[in-house]
């Protein structure tokens, strides 16, 4: 199934997905017993809502004829529901929420590669490649955070 959205909708919706994260690892840090794994998921919970607002201080500096570009893309290219129903458990391991975290990244990463895969005017495809570049460096950040709250 094939979609038509604009780039603020696609940036829109993992400001949202990056929102939801947030809350959903907070709300698990509430109820997890083991205290790494707490002070991992209250990590992860600050960090993606830092993303969204960087995300969203990024987005107030792009043109609007750019954010209001179409662009047409299959589904699943943007697909991040499956990772709500990810398997976090209140018995988790700090590693195990790490491994969840991660590929939650990689999910997001594949979304804004897809976008870039598409036939869009260069400047569109410059936000991509930025939020890209972002979700990286952010991925990486949070991987050395969170190895570094698991060994302490």
């Amino acid at each position: 199934m094939t979609q038509v959205q604009t780039a603020k909708d696609v940036i829109e919706q993992t400001k949202a997905f990056h929102h939801k994260l947030s809350s959903f690892y907070k709300n698990l840090a509430e109820s997890v017993e083991k205290e790494r794994v707490k002070l991992v998921l209250e990590y992860m919970s600050r960090h993606q809502e830092n993303i969204a607002c960087i995300m969203a201080d990024y987005e107030s500096e792009v043109s609007e004829r750019v954010l209001n570009t179409w662009m047409m893309f299959a589904a699943k290219e943007c697909d991040l529901s499956p990772f709500f129903d990810a398997e976090l458990k209140e018995d988790m391991t700090a590693q195990e929420a790490i491994e969840v975290a991660i590929k939650v990244d990689g999910c997001i990463l594949d979304t804004y590669k897809a976008m870039l895969g598409r036939e869009v005017p260069d400047d569109v495809s410059s936000v991509f490649e930025d939020l890209l570049k972002l979700e990286e460096r952010e991925k990486i950040k949070m991987a050395k955070a969170a190895l570094n709250i698991e060994t302490l």
